[in-house]
């Protein structure tokens, strides 16, 4: 079988363009020669004895091809396992109707109010700040981002409140420090818990990875993948053995190391040996 594989690096046919794509913050490239279509992930049927890094067996157009999930070969949480932990976590960040009900509380029982006044100091404003600083490094769509954008106005205000309405309280107006509760409940608190929502349909349709189909002579492979990067050549002096860093067995080994021309940033480069057992005849 190996013999009719054509994407060994050892002699990889460098006037041809790569199809590069993302999996997780990394580059890797697989010839364009090999490459038959990229579609969205179509449902695939798990097969129980298969290895894990096999997602499952896909029906396209007629024909059963095995899905090969590079997260997991790559010892990775599969995006699918991502984006429900990604769910259950803003789950546990929506904490704000508490946190409103905390302020109503403490206005009634005339005590202290002892929750984050700051926005970037509540659990979702720490998480949040923390997601725009890795922007680079997470996979998300723009309308994901918009979304997020979006919350940062709401969430800001119910915070703000807390100061005015201690200060109504302060001043022996809790009627009035109650009724600013009540408005934000019923415009900012609402509006944020929408988006919340918003936010974890969206993160569940962007979960939907892309598919390469490789073609190795009469062998195809469904490669899942988190984004299609580009489609570039990469001249031979750019590319070059992998380093003496890990023993022949490992990973790291079935890959060589590229750059790219216009970045010089590092791409991976499979080698043949990497996908051919999971092929299977057309």
């Amino acid at each position: 079988m190996a013999s009719s594989v054509t994407t060994d690096t050892t002699s990889l046919n460098t006037k041809l363009p790569f199809v590069i794509f993302t999996v997780k913050d990394c580059l890797y490239a697989v010839a364009s020669e090999n490459v038959q279509e990229l579609v969205l992930m179509p449902p695939a049927t798990r097969v129980p004895t298969a290895p894990p890094e096999i997602r499952g067996l896909i029906n396209l157009r007629g024909n059963i091809i095995p899905v090969f999930d590079l997260r997991v070969k790559l010892g990775l949480p599969s995006i699918r396992t991502e984006s429900e932990a990604l769910v259950q976590m803003l789950h546990e960040r929506e904490d704000h109707l508490n946190w409103l009900r905390e302020l109503e509380a403490c206005v009634r029982e005339r005590r202290a109010f002892g929750m984050a006044r700051d926005p970037h100091k509540c659990k979702f404003g720490l998480w949040y700040d923390q997601f725009k600083t890795d922007r680079k490094t997470v996979r998300a769509s723009l309308h994901l981002w918009t979304t997020l954008q979006r919350m940062d106005g709401p969430h800001q205000t119910i915070h703000a409140t807390a100061a005015e309405v201690l200060r109504k309280a302060e001043e022996g107006d809790a009627k009035g420090a109650l009724a600013l509760i009540e408005a934000r409940r019923d415009k900012e608190l609402a509006e944020l818990i929408k988006l919340f929502a918003e936010l974890r349909q969206i993160l569940v349709e962007d979960s939907r990875e892309v598919v390469i189909v490789l073609c190795f002579g009469s062998r195809r492979l469904a490669l899942s993948v988190d984004m299609a990067e580009a489609v570039e050549q990469i001249p031979a002096e750019n590319t070059e053995p992998p380093p003496a860093i890990a023993g022949p067995s490992d990973n790291a080994c079935q890959f060589r190391v590229a750059k790219r021309v216009r970045t010089n940033e590092m791409i991976l480069l499979p080698d043949s040996g990497f996908f051919c057992s999971c092929a299977a005849p057309s």
